[in-house]
């Protein structure tokens, strides 16, 4: 997995999580297609996005607590998951470290969770919104 996609998993650590735990019945929505890529075969839209979510947050979670160091750790929590978030050089005057330091830690960490997320295949990575479906003037269209 490249980079960019692994920093915006960090970003949006926790607005998936709220989601996770807001999807209260996964039994509504529109049926949504359980594999985006090759399956016919389909689940209830809340459903479907819950089990995406879910696995999202558990993957990401997992790699954080398990792949790093608690050095990374609390540079990668500072930084991307805390509600307080912090720039590397606001991390390195916290931590009482050199911002180099920190640099190096940050760079160490993203490339332990790019190979620690590599799992997340296509039909989770693409997590967009589909409320276009509901526009009066848009039409479904086979792909080619």
């Amino acid at each position: 997995m490249n980079k960019d996609k692994v920093i915006e998993y960090l970003e949006n650590f926790n607005s998936y999580q709220y989601a996770v735990n807001s999807i209260a019945d996964e039994r509504g929505g529109p049926l949504m297609p359980i594999n985006m890529v090759s399956d016919r075969r389909v689940l209830p839209a809340n459903r479907w996005d819950h089990r995406r979510y879910t696995l999202v947050v558990t993957m990401v979670k997992g790699a954080i607590d398990t792949v790093l160091s608690d050095d990374e750790r609390s540079v990668i929590m500072q930084k991307y998951i805390d509600r307080n978030k912090k720039a590397l050089h606001e991390i390195a005057r916290y931590l009482h470290r050199d911002r180099g330091t920190i640099s190096k830690w940050h760079t160490e960490a993203l490339k332990k969770l790019c190979k620690a997320l590599e799992p997340l295949d296509v039909e989770y990575t693409d997590i967009e919104n589909i409320d276009y479906m509901w526009d009066p003037n848009w039409e479904y269209s086979e792909p080619a």
